[in-house]
């Protein structure tokens, strides 16, 4: 037997163009809410450039934001005036660092703080720390490429002279400022060993590939870095210890530079394996 619904038809219409109204009322609520965020953020990070004088910065975000900005535009909305004025001035600043002056105002900004360029470095390839970290700068797109050993592309950001020391002197505190512990870091080292002849079965004393090491670390490590192995690696070479357990690190030279670790020492060496003999 089927009940007869109780309602008349015009209220459950009604009911049924409410429930949608309201919805669709929910998701335009909802879009405005992130179009709002958006713009938040927007304007968060644009005083923040302002303030610090990053004009690329400035610029690849007003343009990363273009289509934001169109719909305000068409909204006539009151904010993308001074939008129009902030990309304008941008634009005028960010034509002032001509290529040949970018050295110049480059040095001047690292002997302001203690960040110290290397001696070799040349526009459009900037050293720093030995060789340790190059920096390259795209004139033409105006972008700046941070690298090193261990990455041939770290970061890429507008090549703001601020934002290029920032971020180099923030990578190089990550990197060289970390406490070191030579015995913990050998003890590391043997431990990872062992537990790699174990698992491929080779015998005591067998050499392995040093990227076998960072490998197994990447994956059980939490936060692993290997830029940040090789300098530990590099101070263990320099500082010692290299005898734990009575066994005696041993590391071996490589021709192949893209299967090595190059050492951040004096003498520089591509370092492809490595083994642990008893003494």
């Amino acid at each position: 037997m089927v009940e007869i619904n109780p309602f008349p038809e015009k209220i459950l219409d009604q009911a049924r163009e409410q429930a949608a109204s309201t919805t669709q009322k929910e998701k335009d609520i909802k879009a405005q809410a992130e179009e709002v965020e958006r713009l938040c953020k927007l304007w968060d990070n644009l005083n923040r450039f302002l303030h610090k004088q990053w004009p690329l910065h400035c610029l690849d975000l007003l343009d990363k934001h273009k289509h934001l900005i169109e719909k305000m535009r068409v909204d006539q909305s009151s904010e993308v005036s001074l939008m129009d004025d902030i990309y304008r001035v941008a634009k005028e600043r960010a034509e002032e660092l001509k290529p040949h002056r970018f050295p110049a105002y480059l040095e001047k900004a690292c002997q302001a703080t203690s960040l110290q360029l290397d001696q070799d470095s040349r526009h459009p390839r900037y050293k720093f720390e030995k060789g340790f970290f190059q920096l390259d700068i795209d004139d033409h797109k105006k972008i700046a490429s941070l690298s090193n050993y261990e990455s041939s592309k770290m970061v890429e950001f507008p090549a703001d002279i601020g934002a290029i020391v920032e971020v180099v002197q923030r990578e190089h505190k990550r990197i060289f400022e970390r406490t070191f512990d030579g015995k913990k870091f050998i003890k590391k080292l043997l431990s990872q060993y062992l537990a790699i002849l174990k698992k491929d079965k080779l015998s005591d004393g067998s050499t392995i590939p040093i990227r076998n090491i960072t490998q197994r670390l990447g994956k059980n490590e939490s936060g692993f870095r290997t830029d940040e192995f090789l300098i530990d690696l590099s101070r263990l070479v320099e500082q010692g210890p290299i005898e734990i357990d009575g066994c005696r690190l041993e590391l071996q030279q490589t021709k192949e530079t893209n299967q090595g670790m190059l050492l951040h020492i004096e003498q520089k060496r591509y370092i492809g394996f490595m083994f642990f003999k008893k003494v």
